[in-house]
Formats: structure tokens, sequence, C-alpha cells
């Protein structure tokens, strides 16, 4: 289902009462620049450069959220490293985290409200992440999802990474909060077509296909979209149903692409158990 600021300032709203905290690492000159309080939302701003006068650090925070980052990725073999997180990251732009404190984080291991689904994601990463606060001595908040994306030059077009979780659902709305502080309009991003990320990504509005095959990137069935944030689809119905996983028919969308014929949008929910449903515009 396609979302609007109002769904999530709503979702971001009933994590802030049910004990999460929201913040924005990055530093004092891009902190400047974004909205620090989205949708009038409670959100702390973290300059990673500057002294911080808590009991815990926050590069200590930013290390936990790299074993999140590394470990929710699971076996793609793509994990986050510390140079890039920084470089592409902390300095050009801001890193939306969402935390819970250490006592609420390990306590969700065991969270009997949760389905049997969420309770095996979250015991597949979660324990990883207390793990390395502990291995730190680190006591500040855990956290739990966070996503990144960076600047490009055209104006309120961002390149979106990094969007993880360890708590199921924390991911649209940690993302959605952070393209309100950013004020994008636009967003490309890299996805694989059989991720089940691409159910989140496809929530933000029409999302089309700039390239359907990306053989420079390490994971096999990778592409490359763009979003009209908050465009709505316009309710067409899909012309193709995509095996994520068939190469070809990748390279036979990227082939009508790159002659002009035609455009390809992903259409909701984004995968629909072995398929991916795709709108082909002549």
């Amino acid at each position: 289902m396609a979302l609007d600021r109002a769904d999530i300032a709503a979702r971001a709203a009933r994590l802030l009462d049910d004990g999460y905290e929201l913040w924005l690492a990055s530093n004092r000159a891009v902190l400047e620049a974004l909205q620090q309080a989205p949708f009038g939302l409670p959100v702390t701003a973290l300059d990673f450069l500057a002294s911080h006068d808590a009991p815990w650090s926050v590069a200590d925070l930013m290390r936990v959220y790299n074993v999140l980052n590394a470990t929710a990725f699971g076996d793609k073999g793509i994990p986050l490293q510390n140079w890039v997180m920084i470089d592409l990251g902390l300095l050009p732009s801001a890193f939306l985290l969402v935390t819970l404190p250490h006592d609420r984080a390990a306590a969700a291991l065991d969270d009997e409200r949760l389905d049997d689904g969420a309770r095996a994601r979250i015991a597949g990463v979660l324990p990883a992440v207390l793990a390395e606060a502990g291995r730190l001595g680190y006591a500040g908040p855990i956290p739990v999802a966070g996503y990144c994306a960076a600047a490009t030059p055209a104006p309120g077009c961002f390149v979106g990474w990094s969007l993880c979780s360890a708590i199921p659902g924390l991911g649209t709305t940690a993302k959605g909060v952070a393209l309100e502080a950013y004020g994008a309009t636009v967003l490309t991003g890299v996805a694989q077509f059989w991720d089940p990320s691409l159910r989140v990504h496809q929530k933000f509005g029409r999302m089309e296909i700039v390239s359907a095959v990306l053989d420079l990137h390490p994971v096999p069935n990778t592409m490359v979209y763009r979003t009209d944030v908050y465009v709505e689809d316009g309710g067409a119905a899909a012309t193709i149903l995509l095996d994520p996983r068939d190469g070809a028919a990748q390279r036979e969308i990227q082939a009508r692409i790159e002659s002009g014929q035609s455009r390809f949008f992903v259409l909701p929910p984004g995968l629909v158990d072995d398929r991916v449903p795709i709108l082909e515009c002549r």
C-alpha cells in the first residue's frame, strides 16, 4: 500500500510513544541544512565530529549501527565499511537512526506480541548488535533501524542506501523520516529484484526501473530504480510478473529501456511471493 507523509508521521509518533527514539547523526554543517524536526517530531541531532557530554560516545553508537547494518544484510556480502559510513554518509548527509534503551532492546528478543517470523528476524540480527555493544562497553541507545541517502547536485534528488532494521516494520519509518528531514522529492536507489526490501521501497511512490541490469554490483539480479516520492502509481495493472532471479528477462527489459521502446515501473506491493509485478509503458 502506498504511503504519504501523514502515514509516516503517524508511524513515527507511535514509535516514540512506545519508547523508541529518533536521531540524526551527521556533522554541524549538514545538520544545520536539514529539517531537524521532521513532521514536528522530536529528533535528536548528533554531531559526530563534536565533543559529546553523554556517558557514551557517538563513535561507539555508529560502530554498533555498523554491526546492525552488516548483520541485517546477511549473506549478500556487502557489509558497510567504517570509511564508507564516514565519507558517504556522516560527512555529506545524515543517518536517521531508530533506537531503544539497552534493556528494551534486549527485551525485544522475547517479545511475545510478535509472530514467529518477526521473532526469527530479530533473533537473526539483534544478538550481534547487543554483542558489539557489550564488546565496546557501550551503554548508550541501541540502534535497531537506520537509513541514509546522499544528496546529488539536482535539488531535492537523493541517492538512498543502507536501509536496515533488526525489528520488522521499523525500516519503513526510518526511511520516511529521513526523506522528510532531507527534503527529498526524487530518490534513486539500488535493490535486488528478489529482496523483500523491495516492498518497503515501493511504498514511497512511483518506482521506475532506470536500469534492470547492474553488472558492476557484486550481488546478482540488482537494478537501479528512481522513485518520485509520494507520487501515486495510478492504479494500473501489471503487464509483467517477473521472476526476480531471471537474468535473461531482466536483460530483455534493459534492452527495451536502452532502445527507448518502453519504460518500466515496479508496482505495489513490490514483491509477491516469487514474482515482481511490473508495468511496461510504451
